[in-house]
């Protein structure tokens, strides 16, 4: 098996990648004035499309802010079991119109407890190696080999939640991506103390900013809305996002993996105004907004895509997407082992404060990451930071796990967990006579690039 080096990002936190957390921003070169009016050469139709944007988002703000959190689709992990292991038609129509899914009993709740008192112990026996934000009172420590972690990363019933939702996305048969297989992709931990008012994320969308617009297989995702016919922009349309670049500048948090979701496992219970998500649950209607907006006739000769710089979150404002902002809503009350799922281009946010009096708000960060060759050649670059216990390479390379002895090492994995992390291959058996050609070469890709 061949290992791969990695080069390593500089040492920070979480807030290297935010605007409003005070990371720098740069003025945007004229030449993104040329590029406005490459994608759109006349504005009179994106203008008649964003008219009949606005007035789609005035009639479903009615109902989103009527239901609020109640309008985010629920089901049971013991749902999706009974089902085949698919989501029931009518939850996973409200997971393509909604964008996010919030998976009941994905942990079980002493599971999920045993989790959390293990990372606590390991953060209390280690504490003057560790690094988070901020960094007096970490709340979002940089940590990501606790054994918990790993162990969560592999559970069986993420497994199904994520291969279900995965399920909402297609492509060309010929499209080299297996949605029937994970990658794991090993990301932070949060400690939310009561009365935290430090991580108070603003709204933003992951997955970079003007790589959107920039790169020109991203830009191919986004066609529709482009040519002034957003209802005809399908999210879940996997063809151009695998080779898509969303990190052309290095950003200190870019995330190299191609996430179908993002999504969370809470370890604890977590109420509306705990610190919890919140998000946009109208994933076509919003990316539309931010994606056609800068474009349109008063924008189009300034260089700025507002809220989107180089090697930074794209941040969403009030002053910009003000439609997007009023039809945000925080999260159902989650209870330990809860997971929810969110669109990669959706639009989210942390409350600005745990207002729980006694109980933390913790979570567990881990995506949902298919079989392509993108995710395989970062799982190879992430494989040997775990052997050498470094930070993974889509973070900052502060290293603080690297001398600790409880941390995750292979020996402590399990084999699921081994294919997972890149140290065993996955077997051509898994392939049948339905595997798509696209299927079958995204398999031999991600054994060639791993060295199997």
């Amino acid at each position: 098996m061949m290992l791969s080096s990695t080069n390593a990002k500089a040492k920070g936190n979480i807030s290297s990648v935010f605007a409003h957390l005070g990371a720098s921003t740069t003025k945007l070169d004229p030449r993104f004035v040329t590029l406005k009016k490459d994608i759109c050469k006349t504005t009179d139709v994106l203008q008649a499309s964003y008219d009949r944007l606005i007035s789609k988002f005035e009639e479903e703000k009615k109902e989103i802010q009527a239901k609020g959190s109640s309008v985010i689709p629920e089901i049971h992990i013991n749902d999706i079991k009974n089902n085949g292991g698919r989501l029931p038609d009518a939850v996973a129509a409200l997971v393509k119109k909604r964008g996010c899914l919030v998976v009941r009993g994905l942990l079980d709740r002493t599971v999920a407890m045993q989790y959390k008192a293990d990372i606590k112990q390991y953060i209390d026996n280690n504490r003057d190696v560790m690094v988070g934000y901020p960094q007096d009172q970490p709340q979002v420590w940089e940590l990501y080999w606790t054994k918990a972690q790993a162990a969560a990363r592999a559970h069986p019933h993420f497994d199904i939640a994520t291969l279900a939702i995965n399920q909402l996305w297609h492509g060309h048969p010929d499209t080299p991506i297996d949605l029937s297989k994970n990658l794991t992709y090993c990301d932070r931990l949060r400690i939310r103390v009561p009365g935290d008012e430090n991580f108070a994320l603003a709204e933003h969308v992951d997955g970079g900013s003007l790589e959107r617009w920039e790169d020109p297989e991203y830009r191919k995702c986004y066609e529709e809305i482009f040519k002034g016919h957003w209802e005809n922009f399908d999210p879940f349309d996997v063809t151009h996002r695998i080779e898509a670049e969303m990190d052309l500048y290095d950003a200190p948090g870019g995330c190299s993996m191609f996430r179908l979701f993002q999504g969370w496992v809470s370890l604890s219970d977590i109420t509306p105004g705990g610190g919890t998500l919140r998000v946009c649950p109208l994933i076509k209607e919003q990316t539309a907004y931010y994606m056609m907006k800068p474009l349109l006739e008063d924008h189009k000769d300034q260089a700025d895509f507002m809220g989107a710089w180089p090697g930074r979150c794209q941040d969403i404002s009030a002053t910009h997407h003000r439609p997007i902002i009023d039809t945000m809503v925080s999260l159902p009350t989650m209870q330990y082992g809860d997971g929810v799922f969110w669109h990669c281009d959706q639009v989210h946010a942390v409350e600005p404060k745990n207002e729980m009096k006694t109980e933390d708000s913790s979570v567990l960060y881990i995506p949902s990451t298919p079989m392509c060759r993108r995710n395989t050649e970062y799982l190879k670059r992430q494989r040997a930071c775990f052997l050498a216990g470094i930070t993974p390479p889509d973070f900052p390379g502060n290293n603080t796990e690297q001398h600790i002895n409880e941390r995750a090492t292979p020996e402590s994995l399990d084999t699921k967990q081994k294919i997972g992390m890149g140290l065993l291959p996955f077997s051509s058996s898994s392939l049948d006579d339905n595997s798509t050609p696209g299927q079958r070469q995204a398999l031999k890709q991600h054994n060639d690039i791993l060295g199997f």
